[in-house]
């Protein structure tokens, strides 16, 4: 009993002496707000200044340079001033021609021209087309080789053929390539005895038909007509020098 006293005695001293006299239990202290003043943060809270925006400088590498369009070769079919006085130009629409008919299944005719001599009814078509592929070229060679098929053709378009039509010789020197051929064609009730002269000069490709009413006179040589536009054309083809078709 005497210990128990003693030691409630010492734990009242102790906690005398741990408090101000008078006073009550302090509270804990809070945790102290850190300042941005002389305060480090972590590398990973650091925040990344926001960089100012400038205007970027375009590269001054020079512009590209547009692709230049390879001029396109236009063949031109006869003219009037080719042909002797007296013709004059006419439609070949008013004598149910069309461009798909005239090119027979082989050209793609680039220029059509067509005249007529009013006095004697002479009929003068022209055709003339680039070649600008090899099967192009192929098929115009068969035309070449077989220039009667072109007889056969017109006469199919415009009337009638009599007869068979036949190779006209001494026109293989015109151009690159060429050939004639002659028969009789039946059209609008009227026999017509056709030439017709097949002919390449290098890329350039052309056919010359030449329609007189029985009797009658054209004024001028087939031959000597197409040896004329030939070289026109070689002068037009040589200028623009196209390349070679591809394969």
């Amino acid at each position: 009993m005497r210990q128990l006293s003693l030691l409630f005695c010492l734990s009242i001293l102790l906690s005398a002496c741990s408090l101000p006299f008078g006073g009550t239990p302090a509270p804990p202290p809070l945790p102290s707000t850190p300042t941005q003043i002389g305060v480090s943060l972590p590398p990973a809270w650091t925040a990344t200044p926001a960089l100012e925006a400038r205007p970027t400088a375009r590269p001054t590498s020079p512009p590209a340079a547009e692709p230049t369009e390879t001029p396109a070769i236009e063949v031109t079919a006869l003219r009037l001033t080719e042909l002797p006085s007296g013709y004059a130009p006419a439609q070949p629409v008013s004598f149910g021609l069309s461009p798909a008919i005239l090119s027979a299944g082989v050209l793609q005719p680039q220029a059509i021209a067509m005249f007529q001599d009013p006095n004697n009814g002479t009929l003068v078509i022209s055709v003339a087309a680039l070649l600008q592929t090899n099967s192009e070229v192929q098929g115009f060679a068969r035309w070449i080789e077989t220039p009667t098929t072109l007889i056969e053709v017109l006469a199919g378009v415009l009337g009638q053929l009599e007869g068979s039509p036949t190779v006209l010789n001494g026109h293989a020197d015109i151009g690159t390539a060429s050939a004639a051929a002659q028969g009789r064609i039946l059209f609008r009730d009227f026999r017509y005895d056709t030439e017709v002269v097949i002919l390449r000069q290098d890329q350039a490709a052309a056919y010359i038909a030449v329609l007189v009413p029985r009797g009658e006179r054209p004024g001028f040589t087939l031959h000597d007509l197409a040896a004329q536009y030939a070289a026109r054309l070689q002068v037009m083809v040589t200028l623009d020098a196209p390349p070679p078709p591809p394969p």
